[in-house]
């Protein structure tokens, strides 16, 4: 039902509306701004159009049937800056483009949180884009890896294919991770051992927006957005044929992965194909030592397909993602056995955007989709099923853009929609089920007054949870209806000292509904080898969070500073007791020496606070140097008791030599240790890491070869990160050599 109200949509959203022009062609060559050398395989974009083209081996593009008019052309290239030039069509002359080789990148504009396209330097929150060169480099199996020790990010883990970002300290449910602008109809904000559905090969760019960002999408972005961009719906049309293929071989866990991207487009339309598979084994850790039931299988694929006139797009998409891996346990750990997860998720969406409607409301846009997402915990050694998750999801939203008013004043509105039906099976069921339902409006404006940028906005929202009637752990809980309303606002500001000099500020608050788990968790969870306990009067969380930065923005060095202070009313926390749980006992299997942990999920008021600073500097056209450093404090409000799983003090330096041709460089990265712990919880030793890389690019003919070798814990060093689910009885990964290769067409 939902695919034929989505397809009719997008039929009358296409044949609504006609388009007539006249057409011209541009050709054009990019080449080096130091030597003139023409430039093979750089990506050029027309953003009104939604048209791509790539040079040739001469550094020769060309774009046909183009309409008259006035356009802005990105370009965009591996160890390059990227360019936006403004071009009116039809042209006199055939375009030479010139690129400067470089890290430091003042045009990657950031949409997430961000609607209105702004400059970066205008955003009132902190934020980054992870794509090009950078994301080749960091790129890792999953989506904690690639990210972790971006500024202020960090990484809970349970194993390699486990891995979920921690930005500033939250975790789980209280940061928000999209694709696409959509929520992923996941899991994995669940629990330490549900992992991302999102294969590390797939994303174009991340983007993530650190701090409250709950205005545009609502409940859990407490700690803020992270947004993986692809290509399912693709939003330009390129010329023909053209597509990437990748291979990549990790020797820490036996691990081979391959994937395969391709485009064609013609007329108007445009077609995206991805295809993914990874097979890992068990890792070996820092003492050569191989941590059991650490393997990975993973595969999945997207096809997408838009029509794109002059003055909007519209597409719908389809994905697969499978993914199976193992949870690492503690042999000692009478009660502990090895559990394999089995996961897939099944989603379509939609996307239509309409622009250029000359009226107040100068573009709109919607998007939607349908997730239907399962998992199973089997014990391994007899194949029997502990507990089966289900979760079908159902999410839209719909955005309005109106135009300026006296210059000045310009933002966005909009309807979201989420509809969730959570299922939960099997003898081990720690929770009922839950059927979740939320509703919201908002708005987002920007005033731009001399030197100062103004934004604000607002988010009302009612989030509503039902839980049936159910029996765990031989107690009978009764049926409830759980209903949250909240309002959430936010005020930022941006001075421009000077074009290259600017300070912000933004406050907010957001909010979090309690999850099922947290509401409603009363059995053993086999995964995780503990004993989890609920608590069905929890109330809604709400943070206000305040940012303060300064951001220096050079042709040739960036410095980003900020401090951010959160106090949160009501933040729920899983804490580990004194207790054990021994389902083997007839009478009291509660007690003090034998069985499952017990954790209690507990609310008090509670303060989070820090500060990140990320530098790069060039010092050459080919040598850039970039340094991070980072640290998180979080507590009770009203005690002295830290909160747990709070990232230690952290830095890191990066050297990088990059040419047109290869790349070399080395980072260092240091955690101290962290001993400001919350009760019962473990501390943990500080560590040195460094990491190698380098990589070279071939150009045969039309084609592009990229090859690259990364090193990870060069030293073999043992450590354990404190974020880490295994830290009591096992070490991280050791060495790691990786060999990519890929092949762009």
């Amino acid at each position: 039902m939902r695919t034929k109200f989505l397809y009719s949509v997008s039929i009358l959203f296409i044949f609504s509306l006609s388009v007539c022009a006249q057409s011209f062609q541009v050709k054009g060559k990019v080449v080096d701004k130091e030597d003139n050398d023409p430039l093979g395989g750089v990506n050029l974009f027309i953003e009104q159009l939604k048209i791509g083209a790539t040079t040739n081996s001469n550094g020769e593009f060309e774009f046909k049937n183009l309409p008259q008019g006035k356009y802005s052309l990105k370009v965009s290239y591996i160890g390059h800056k990227t360019v936006v030039q403004n071009i009116i069509i039809p042209l006199e002359e055939k375009l030479i483009i010139a690129l400067e080789e470089g890290s430091v990148d003042l045009q990657e504009i950031i949409v997430t949180g961000n609607p209105l396209s702004s400059d970066p330097k205008e955003f009132s929150q902190s934020a980054l884009a992870i794509a090009n060169l950078e994301l080749q480099l960091k790129r890792g199996s999953n989506l904690g890896t690639t990210l972790n020790y971006q500024p202020g990010i960090s990484m809970r883990s349970n194993g390699i294919a486990a891995a979920r970002p921690v930005i500033r300290g939250f975790s789980n449910n209280r940061i928000l991770i999209l694709e696409n602008g959509l929520r992923m109809g996941d899991l994995s904000n669940t629990s330490d051992d549900h992992g991302v559905t999102s294969d590390g090969s797939t994303p174009e760019k991340i983007e993530i927006v650190r701090g409250p960002a709950s205005l545009l999408y609502g409940s859990n972005a407490l700690g803020g957005v992270i947004n993986i961009i692809t290509e399912a719906i693709p939003n330009y049309i390129s010329h023909g044929l053209d597509g990437t293929v990748n291979f990549s071989r990790n020797s820490v866990n036996n691990e081979l992965s391959g994937s395969a991207d391709i485009h064609f487009g013609f007329d108007r339309f445009a077609l995206h194909g991805n295809y993914f598979n990874r097979n890992g084994k068990d890792y070996t850790d820092g003492n050569s030592k191989i941590v059991s039931n650490t393997d990975q299988k993973s595969d999945g694929f997207q096809f997408g397909f838009s029509f794109i006139p002059s003055f909007g797009l519209a597409g719908l998409s389809f994905s697969n993602f499978n993914n199976s891996y193992g949870i690492p346990y503690n042999s000692s750990d009478e009660n502990a056995e090895p559990i394999r997860i089995e996961m897939k998720k099944n989603e379509i969406r939609f996307l239509a955007e309409r622009q250029l409607l000359n009226s107040f409301i100068e573009s709109m846009s919607m998007k939607a989709g349908y997730q239907q997402y399962e998992h199973s915990e089997i014990i391994r050694a007899t194949g029997e099923v502990g507990t089966s998750f289900g979760l079908k999801t159902f999410s839209a939203d719909l955005s309005f853009k109106h135009q300026q008013i006296d210059s000045a004043f310009q933002g966005v509105f909009g309807f979201w929609g989420l509809k969730q039906n959570y299922t939960v099976k099997g003898e081990e069921s720690f929770t009922p089920d839950a059927d979740y339902s939320s509703l919201a409006f908002y708005f987002f404006e920007q005033i731009r007054i001399s030197k100062f940028s103004l934004q604000f906005g607002g988010r009302i929202e009612n989030n509503q949870i039902k839980i049936p009637a159910s029996t765990i752990s031989d107690t009978f809980f009764p049926a409830e209806n759980k209903n949250y309303n909240s309002v959430s606002g936010s005020l930022g500001i941006v001075y421009n000292l000077s074009e290259e000099i600017s300070f912000f500020s933004n406050i907010a608050n957001a909010f979090r509904a309690p999850t099922i788990e947290e509401l409603s968790s009363y059995a053993i969870h086999e995964a995780t080898v503990t004993f989890d306990i609920g608590d069905r009067n929890l109330k809604n969380e709400n943070n206000v969070g305040l940012d303060l930065g300064f951001r220096l923005r050079k042709p040739h060095h960036i410095v980003e500073l900020s401090g951010y202070y959160n106090a949160i009313s009501n933040y729920i926390f899983r804490k580990p007791t004194e207790l054990y749980y021994d389902p083997s006992a007839k009478d009291n299997r509660f007690n003090k020496t034998t069985g499952f942990p017990v954790f209690q999920y507990s609310q008090s008021n509670a303060i989070i606070y820090g500060f990140e600073v990320k530098t790069q500097y060039e010092f050459t056209r080919y040598i850039a140097t970039t340094v991070i450093f980072d640290y998180v404090r979080g507590e009770q409000k009203f005690g002295e008791e830290n909160l747990p799983q709070m990232p230690p003090l952290r830095f890191s330096i990066e050297q990088r030599y990059t040419t047109d041709e290869y790349w070399v460089g080395f980072n260092w990265k240091l955690t101290m240790e962290q001993d400001q712990t919350a009760p019962n919880e473990t501390k943990t030793k500080g560590y040195g890491l460094v990491d190698l890389y380098a990589g070279v690019k071939i150009l045969t003919g039309e084609f592009i070869h990229m090859i690259n070798l990364k090193i990870d814990n060069l030293l073999d060093q043992p450590y354990k990160e404190h974020l880490s689910a295994l830290k009591e009885f096992a070490y991280m990964p050791g060495r790691n050599i990786q060999l990519s290769y890929k092949f762009l067409f």
